[in-house]
């Protein structure tokens, strides 16, 4: 089977993470061509040299608007093209704008195309005109995956047709042997999190909870692994909660579970989810963790006080007490840890990927 896989960058991200776990294994047994907009040069994870990378270096400017429609219709027009030339049996389009792009261009010509949203879209919203066309688009689609059922409640009524969604959490691939890093030792005791310096994250909620639970148990530290536009922002803000001695800004590493594994507590503060990777990883790793009880994605992972702590949502008071309560029990580190680590199991990448197989499957047939 030949299987076109498209978003729109390869950068250092959740759904880029699954992006590149979905080729590398499909390529073993398919034909797999990976299209991105952004240049291959930009790509943060490894993809098997059995993938054919192909990218259609598409780049938005910030001309006019005018202009900026004229760009537009140019690369749609050339990712019809792309699509034509390959002549795929499935395309598995990821990202909500990524999505819209590849349903317009792909119009009539009776290729499948199936679409996975990564995100909350209600909490994470879109910029206009793709806010407009995302609802109109997606009735090209043949399917639309959702990582969790609660996540189809912010999609228009008129799309639940029959089977128009299925539902497939992110799949797990946690080496076996980790390599210890020579690179980077971590202070200890520590706690650690994951993920883009961005809104979605709640990082500042992060660092104003271990500022208060410092004061209690200040041999511990705090590292922050992931890059992002708000870096300067929270290195601030680490400094105005004097905390920057204590607190370890790590930006991106090509592979974090190095890092991770040397950490005591994971802690994830973010604003929205939609089914957390870094989150599952820690877990997977074995570490404890602590997550604010957003609105989709960590209750679902998460069994509050049996294989991870849930915190009352964006209360930076009680995320504070949990973390020092938890760093002041070994005990509960070592029974949280004993129970996440089965999420390997439960998110066993070959058996999410045989559901998505299952959906493909159901729909060329």
């Amino acid at each position: 089977m030949k299987i076109l896989i498209y978003i729109s960058n390869l950068g250092a991200g959740g759904a880029e993470k699954v992006v590149s776990l979905m080729a590398n294994y499909w390529a073993e047994k398919n034909e797999v061509i990976l299209l991105t907009s952004s240049e291959l040069a930009d790509d943060f994870f490894v993809i098997s040299s059995k993938v054919r990378r192909i990218s259609t270096g598409f780049k938005p400017s910030k001309k006019k608007l005018l202009q900026k429609v004229i760009e537009h219709y140019k690369d749609l027009k050339g990712l019809r093209d792309t699509v034509k030339v390959i002549k795929p049996d499935v395309i598995i389009s990821h990202m909500d704008i990524a999505n819209v792009r590849m349903l317009l261009a792909t119009i009539n010509l009776k290729i499948p195309v199936i679409v996975e949203d990564h995100n909350n879209p209600y909490l994470k919203g879109m910029t206009q005109p793709w806010k407009l066309l995302k609802p109109l688009s997606y009735l090209f689609a043949d399917r639309v995956i959702l990582l969790l059922p609660e996540l189809a409640v912010y999609y228009p009524k008129y799309l639940y047709r029959h089977n128009f969604f299925s539902y497939i959490p992110n799949p797990l691939n946690i080496p076996k042997n980790i390599i210890d890093s020579k690179d980077v030792i971590l202070p200890k005791p520590t706690f650690i999190a994951v993920g883009s310096l961005t809104y979605q994250k709640g990082l500042n909620y992060l660092l104003e909870a271990f500022a208060i639970c410092h004061t209690e148990i200040p041999e511990w530290n705090l590292v922050l692994i992931g890059d992002g536009p708000l870096m300067e922002e929270l290195v601030a803000l680490s400094q105005k909660l004097n905390i920057e001695n204590n607190c370890l800004f790590l930006g991106r590493v090509s592979n974090p579970y190095t890092i991770m594994s040397q950490a005591d507590i994971y802690v994830m503060s973010s604003r929205y989810e939609g089914f957390p990777v870094a989150l599952c990883e820690a877990m997977g790793l074995g570490l404890p963790c602590i997550s604010f009880n957003c609105p989709t994605g960590p209750s679902n992972i998460i069994e509050d006080n049996s294989n991870g702590l849930l915190i009352e949502y964006l209360d930076v008071d009680k995320l504070a007490q949990s973390m020092y309560t938890l760093a002041s029990d070994k005990k509960k580190q070592e029974s949280l840890s004993k129970k996440a680590i089965k999420i390997n199991n439960l998110l066993k990448i070959d058996t999410i990927m045989q559901k998505w197989d299952d959906v493909i499957n159901e729909i060329l047939e």
